[in-house]
């Protein structure tokens, strides 16, 4: 997993994930509503958002976090991993309610500076209305056939896939390397 997209609703869990994953896979994670919005929560056009993405997929290996629909084919295409995080909307509901608490007035790291957690009926409008634009969303990671697709449904999931990559990356770095023995054979004069 080198480049990885991570999507789901508001309140799925998108930047608990990233910041997780990141240092564990030792991989660069990017906000997209950090890189798409100015301050005071003034969006970026569609255009100026394509290019960011076109920029970013370049990179060898980066995580990518938030879903933003319209500007999604750079870093899906680029993507060899995504991750959908699936959750009730009740549970996003729910922790987005708890995250406006827990930084009412303040900034997060993965919104833009000038920015503050907003909770008003279009945010909670688009909560409880991502099913809808889930079906999209599915039936376009269906056409993905050559893409690790992972779909995680709680926080139970989650929990395991991130245990699971935690000890992927423990055996990775148990392993005996391979690479000190290449440098030996290669050090080795030829006819001896």
């Amino acid at each position: 997993m080198d480049k990885i997209v991570i999507i789901g609703s508001p309140g799925a869990g998108k930047t608990t994930l990233a910041r997780a994953l990141g240092p564990l896979l030792k991989v660069k994670v990017f906000h997209l509503d950090r890189l798409f919005w100015q301050r005071d929560w003034k969006g970026k056009t569609t255009e100026t958002r394509i290019d960011i993405l076109q920029h970013l997929v370049q990179e060898k290996q980066w995580i990518i976090e938030g879903t933003y629909l319209s500007s999604s084919e750079p870093r899906l295409d680029a993507a060899d991993t995504i991750i959908f995080l699936d959750v009730s909307p009740l549970v996003c509901l729910l922790r987005i309610m708890k995250r406006h608490r827990e930084y009412f007035g303040h900034s997060r790291r993965d919104i833009p500076e000038g920015c503050t957690d907003k909770l008003n009926l279009y945010r909670v409008w688009k909560v409880l209305t991502f099913p809808l634009q889930g079906r999209k969303l599915k039936q376009k990671l269906r056409s993905y056939k050559f893409k690790r697709i992972i779909w995680l449904r709680s926080i139970e999931e989650v929990e395991d896939f991130l245990a699971q990559q935690e000890q992927d990356a423990d055996d990775k770095s148990n392993s005996p390397s391979t690479v000190p023995a290449a440098k030996e054979k290669l050090s080795v004069a030829p006819g001896r």
